[in-house]
């Protein structure tokens, strides 16, 4: 919708004097006069004559075109947010627009635009405003549907055009769109990975099987293995013949280790035969042998070592040897088995150590409780400082207009959903507030009852009704805070006083009746009354907002000039930075209060 659309093909001054005859028009052009005062006619489209020209009032004559025109636009400028409030939705609309017939051309030219473009143009984004927000980013379908129904019926502007034949496509932006892309891949490999997690699980259960199968058949096989060999292992004669049996191939190998091993064992023999002999030698010359023992305990000590180094043990038989004189045995001498010694007495124990008694609420071996000493009144030396008080926790209330338009309550839900996500992003400043928000309209209705906003806490959503009751409002106002101030004290908080934001686009239905119930509301003697701060805009008058204040610096109006969807995004916008930064304040330890009105508002005591 870039190229300007003209529909005034042809401008020109009536002639006063025509001497000729009347200029002709084409069959799809309508003629519209105009006089000196901005008055236009249409002489169902037909140019006047001569003789009516002459003492026409008339000075303009206008040429309309009445043809069809058929254009397609991307609504760029002005995206449809989808309900989560972060992705938008891209919309083509191809449609066609003419004149309304003669009276159309008549209210084309008192209009005195020249593109015919930016009038359907504002006409399709009001249509469309805020339908974005009840669909899901995925329901790109559902939102073309719905869109599809609203434009399906001819519109008639008041420039004189009317819009038809309208055909919407609508698909998320490129952000949301990779977003979407981005998700379905997702979802596919988790898919994916679903379907393969079972053959994977498969493979690695055969596997594990397969790998003990394996397991137990080595074992057995080495088990099966050392039986065979047990009697032949245990000699060095079997470890020589085994190793023919597994190396056949070398027998020449077996053979040189049995030389070798027949070598060490002569060698041993040897050395051990010369040893005894002269172990024997040394105690025949002590006389601790006889000579009769002396075969015999040769055969004994050289059998031992012969078996020790692999040998039989056996020896050859030496002849008895001949005894002179009267010789026997010799016969040690008696051994006294020796007295034990007397075991030393036993140590005494040493006494237990000496120490502190459990005191009260002490377990023995434990440690005493610290005790917290509050500090003395006159602050006295050596005691603790207590703590900086907190402010307390503030009770917010949003009392919200909901006999305002659609677009007014889109923008309010809008803020809603933004003041939401702030103080889900802050636990600490959510902490300090307590939030409660009301729809406003014949009857008040909760949106959301008090309560810390977290992230599961549900956002408030407004919803356009008639009506609307100032009286209702109140008196559910002192009812339900007074409840919520003896709830919130039960747990132990600390409540600071109310504060009640009071949001009103047109003037109450019940008359002045509303304030008796304003008074009891406020009311010095209820212990839970209020600070009411007053928002008027649209048909609000700045009395009203003015005796709804508790303050004369609580109530603001819009300006004049000011529409009232710019007036309600604005509030939404107050509303959000107001409480946050109020929040965080109070997180901060500070308890003040400060107020600033929404841009493009003024106070109420100045508009009277």
């Amino acid at each position: 919708m870039t190229e300007p659309v003209s529909l005034i093909v042809n401008q020109s001054p009536v002639p006063r004097l025509a001497v000729g005859p009347t200029k002709a028009t084409q069959p799809h052009l309508a003629v519209v006069y105009a006089d000196a005062f901005g008055e236009v006619e249409c002489f169902e489209g037909r140019p006047m004559k001569p003789s009516q020209q002459v003492f026409s009032r008339y000075r303009t004559r206008y040429e309309v075109d009445l043809r069809p025109r058929q254009r397609t636009a991307v609504l760029g400028r002005n995206p449809l947010v989808s309900r989560d409030g972060v992705h938008a939705f891209e919309v083509k609309v191809t449609f066609a627009f003419r004149i309304d017939g003669w009276e159309g051309a008549k209210r084309w030219v008192r209009s005195g635009l020249d593109d015919a473009l930016p009038p359907v143009h504002g006409c399709l984004v009001a249509l469309f405003h805020g339908a974005g927000q009840h669909f899901d980013i995925r329901d790109s379908f559902g939102l073309q549907r719905h869109l599809s129904r609203l434009c399906a019926q001819p519109m008639t502007l008041p420039e004189g055009l009317t819009v038809y034949g309208c055909q919407v496509s609508v698909r998320p932006d490129d952000k949301s769109l990779a977003h979407l892309e981005s998700l379905i891949d997702a979802g596919r490999r988790e898919e994916r990975g679903a379907a393969e997690h079972l053959p994977n699980k498969g493979d690695v259960t055969r596997e594990a099987e397969l790998d003990a199968m394996r397991q137990q058949y080595q074992i057995a096989a080495t088990a099966r293995q050392a039986d065979a060999l047990a009697s032949t292992l245990t000699t060095s004669e079997g470890l020589i013949r085994h190793y023919l049996v597994t190396h056949p191939d070398d027998a020449a190998g077996a053979f040189a280790m049995f030389r070798q091993l027949e070598d060490a064992r002569a060698t041993t023999a040897e050395l051990q035969n010369q040893r005894a002999l002269g172990l024997f030698q040394v105690m025949a010359e002590k006389g601790l042998i006889q000579a009769g023992d002396l075969d015999q305990m040769r055969n004994q000590l050289t059998g031992t070592v012969s078996r020790a180094t692999g040998g039989d043990g056996a020896l050859p038989a030496a002849g008895p040897a001949a005894l002179t004189g009267a010789a026997r045995p010799w016969d040690p001498p008696p051994q006294l088995p020796a007295a034990p010694a007397a075991a030393p007495p036993p140590a005494p124990l040493p006494p237990p150590l000496p120490g502190p008694a459990p005191g009260p609420g002490m377990a023995p071996g434990g440690h005493a409780p610290t005790l917290v000493v509050p500090t003395a009144p006159d602050g006295a030396a050596g005691q603790p400082a207590p703590p900086a008080a907190s402010p307390g926790t503030a009770l917010i209330y949003l009392v919200l207009d909901e006999s305002l338009d659609t677009v007014c309550v889109d923008e309010l839900n809008r803020g809603l959903a933004a003041l939401h996500s702030a103080l889900c992003e802050a636990p600490k400043t959510s902490a300090a507030l307590r939030l409660c928000v009301l729809g406003m309209a014949a009857t008040t209705e909760p949106r959301l009852h008090l309560e810390q906003v977290v992230p599961g806490t549900r956002t408030p959503l407004l919803t356009a009704r008639p009506g609307l009751s100032f009286t209702h409002a109140f008196r559910t106002l002192k009812s339900l805070i007074g409840q919520d101030v003896t709830v919130v004290k039960g747990e132990g908080v600390r409540v600071m006083r109310p504060i009640v934001y009071f949001l009103t686009g047109g003037e109450p239905e019940d008359g002045p009746g509303w304030q008796q119930a304003h008074r009891e509301l406020t009311d010095p003697a209820n212990p839970a009354a209020p600070h009411l701060i007053a928002l008027g805009l649209g048909r609000a008058e700045a009395r009203t907002v003015r005796a709804v204040a508790t303050r004369p610096e609580f109530g603001f109006t819009a300006a004049p000039h000011q529409d009232a969807a710019s007036a309600a995004h604005s509030c939404a916008a107050f509303l959000r930075d107001g409480l946050v930064g109020y929040g965080e304040r109070l997180a901060a330890g500070d308890p003040r209060f400060s107020l600033n009105p929404p841009d493009g508002f003024r106070p109420a005591r100045d508009a009277l």
